[in-house]
Formats: C-alpha cells, structure tokens, sequence
C-alpha cells in the first residue's frame, strides 16, 4: 500500500507541477495602474470568496472560492477539481489569524473557526488531507491534486492548524480539541511514513540531489513542512520532530548552488535540477530553523540566497523559472523563464528579506524586501499595480510584459494580503516600497 502511494505521490508532482490549485489563463488589455494608499490591507475580496460549507456529516464549515473571473470577479470553480481546497483555506486561515482584528473582531474570528473546521472535515482516516470539495457537496477523494497523500495540501494544513492552535485554545475551546486530533494524526504519520526515510541521493545533470525530502527532492515542500512543524515543536518539544526538522533543513542546504561571485548566485533548487518562484520559502524557514536550533549553518545559507541570488534576480529580470546543469566543473542555465510572474512567486522572498532584517537590522535586507513588494505596485515588467487596496484584489499574473492576467482568484489574493500583513510592521521596508514601487 506504501509503494503504491509513493507511485501516485511521483505521478502528482509530475502532473500537479507542486501546485495543486492551478491558474486560469487570459487574455486582457493593458491595465490603468491604481494606485493604492496605505494601508494597504483590505480583506474585502477575501471575505468575497469566502462561502459557508456544510459537510455530508452535517458539519458546519466555509470554503474560499478559488478563482475569480475578471471583469465582475464572480467566483468560478476549478473545473473537474472542486470549487475550494485545503492550499487556498489553510493560507486564508493565516491571514485571518494575522490580521490585526483577529483578538476582538467576531466575524473575523468565526471566519476563522469555520474555515479551521473544513481543515478537520477533510482530514483522511489516515491522517493525511484531501484537497478540494466540490459543487455536490462531496470531498474529491480520487483526483491527482486531491488525494490524501504527501503533498502541499497536507503540509499546509498542518502549518495552519499548528500556527492556529494557541490563539484558538481560549477562544473555541472545542475546535481546538478537534485540532490537537488532527495534527496528532499528521504527525504520527510524519513519524512512520517520512522521519526514518534514509538520506540517499541521486545525480541530475551533474548536480547532485538528496531523495530523502518530500517527493524525493522537493525543498519548497520541505519548507513549508519545517515552518509547521517548527510551531509544532514551539509548542510540544518532540525529538523525534526535532531531527526530523533538522534531516529537511540539511536536504535543503545540500541543494544551494552557486557563490557569491558564481551563478547562480546561491539559489536554492525547488525540486531535481529546478528553482521556480512559486512557493521558494526556503530561505524563510531556513532562517526560522537557524533560530529555532541556534544554528548559523542554516541561517548563513539563507543569508547567502538573500545577498546575491535576490539581487541577481532584481537586477537581470525576474525569473518565474530556471534549470541548471553542472558541466566542465560549472552550473550552466539549461532554460529560463520569465513568466508567467505571480504573486507567489514574491511573497516567499519577502518573508525571508523581511525575517532577515528582523533578526540583523541590517537596512539592506529592508531594501531587499520592500524592493521585491514594489512588483505589487508597479515596479514590473507590465509596469501595472497588481494590488489595489481599495478593493483587495491582486491580479493572478503578469503572462507577457504586455500582459496581464486580470482575474483575481483566492491564491494571488491571499499571498498578497500575505505580503503586505508582513511588511506594514517594519517602517523600514514600507520606506524602501515606497521608493521603488511605481510612481
């Protein structure tokens, strides 16, 4: 049963490419840049796509509609998937919980409840997740990106929950209950299915590869497993979890590539011989790792991918994705690409050039941050304000320089409000948005 699930975890990378909730294509005129005034949070279009579910159970839930057509922004459905998933509610949740309203706002906090107890109600007998609900009202038990398997989905609804649980204790005392069950159950299957996996690697195009991280080398997935296990462990001091956080954080430092001086400038591969942007939070839990263990290798290594892979990217033209081989004793570029940029790909560095500012106080890393936030406000090859605080929507992505994609669907949302939830603490960084966003 093991092998057969390892079987369809491959197929689904291969066929989900690590994102389970996909983007709708489009083709839009140019856009007349609005330019927002701080502050920028605004959870209008959230609270948009947010839609009560009621569960075959009876259990009383809510969803966030996944995507959201231009030119009206009703909300659509992923067709043959479902119309919510785990990937966009665990993130909601997040930015829920991290809004300032949270503590005293009750519509705020039973968005959260209900969006917490989909969370429950999709949780497989065997601890892992499904991902989307559909139209009928039924979980899609069977679909490639909806299986309860080793995946994202899984991953995030851990880091939610376990992010979650302490400001829900005091608050909703039964749902709480209901989440210790839940991460108990992922963790137990963490334990057996994955803790004891042995650190054998591989070789891909001359790069050496370790086959012990989620779907054999998926550091993106093994980030956003590190930053919830990590609020795990804040809480329960596990030492089983302990290592095991360790055994992802060295399988991501094994795959940085590059100097300072030598491209590809200390970037951190996403998965094999490939980086894209999407998800690359690796930097950001290596930095929570390096201070959760007191451990500078890990925080040096995030350091390095902060200082001279995000500048090259800033400075040669944001990339969406790069391959790379190593030939004749040097990383060569197999292929990269532009687009389609989202704002995914941005809100992971950001939380790591902010995160590094935290922790040094060194202003370049607030220049790092908000020079990578000013993509939101301009500062792209469309040259286009992706985010308007006066309605909350963040476009889905910049398809060409001379195109944009204008539907705003739950993912480019919530990563945005994401991104400006983070930044708005540090004046700093608003400073340097500021100065490099669109005038």
């Amino acid at each position: 049963m093991k092998k057969a699930k390892q079987l369809l975890l491959f197929i689904a990378l291969l066929i989900s490419s690590a994102v389970a909730c996909k983007k709708q294509t489009a083709v839009n005129p140019p856009v007349i840049p609005v330019k927002p005034d701080t502050p920028f949070i605004n959870l209008g279009h959230l609270n948009d796509l947010y839609i009560p579910v009621v569960f075959p159970d009876g259990s009383q839930a809510a969803g966030i509609y996944i995507y959201s057509a231009y030119p009206d922004y009703h909300p659509v459905e992923a067709t043959g998937e479902g119309f919510t998933c785990i990937d966009d509610v665990s993130r909601a949740i997040l930015v829920y919980l991290r809004s300032d309203g949270f503590n005293n706002d009750t519509s705020i906090q039973s968005k959260t409840f209900h969006l917490i107890q989909f969370i429950l109600s999709m949780q497989a007998g065997d601890g892992y997740f499904y991902n989307f609900f559909q139209s009928d009202k039924t979980i899609n038990t069977t679909g490639i990106t909806s299986m309860a398997i080793q995946n994202w989905w899984s991953w995030r609804a851990l880091q939610s929950l376990t992010e979650a649980l302490p400001g829900i204790k005091n608050k909703n005392a039964t749902l709480a209950t209901g989440m210790d069950m839940a991460i108990s159950k992922i963790i137990g299957n963490i334990k057996s299915d994955l803790a004891n996996i042995p650190q054998t690697t591989e070789m891909v195009n001359g790069i050496t590869i370790p086959q012990w991280l989620p779907s054999g080398s998926s550091t993106d997935q093994a980030a956003t497993l590190i930053l919830g296990l990590i609020s795990y462990n804040e809480q329960t001091n596990d030492s089983l979890i302990n290592s095991y956080i360790k055994k992802l954080a060295d399988g991501i430092l094994m795959m940085q590539k590059g100097t300072a001086a030598v491209f590809p400038y200390a970037l951190i591969l996403s998965s094999q011989n490939q980086w894209h942007a999407y998800g690359s939070d690796q930097s950001y839990a290596l930095l929570k790792a390096g201070k959760f263990f007191h451990d500078t290798a890990y925080t040096a290594a995030a350091f390095s991918e902060i200082d001279h892979f995000y500048p090259w990217l800033i400075s040669n033209g944001y990339k969406s994705g790069i391959s790379l081989q190593f030939v004749s004793n040097q990383f060569q570029p197999i292929l990269e690409n532009s687009y389609e940029q989202i704002a995914y790909g941005f809100r992971p560095m950001v939380f790591a050039a902010t995160e590094a500012f935290e922790l040094t106080g060194q202003q370049k890393y607030a220049d790092i941050a908000g020079h990578l936030a000013a993509w939101f406000l301009g500062a792209n090859d469309a040259s286009v304000y992706m985010y308007d605080s006066t309605s909350g929507r963040c476009f889905d992505a910049i398809s060409t320089a001379a195109q944009v994609n204008l539907n705003s669907g739950a993912e480019s949302t919530i990563e945005a409000l994401l991104t400006f939830q983070r930044i708005e603490k540090y004046p700093g960084v608003m400073t340097a948005l500021k100065m490099y966003k669109k005038k």
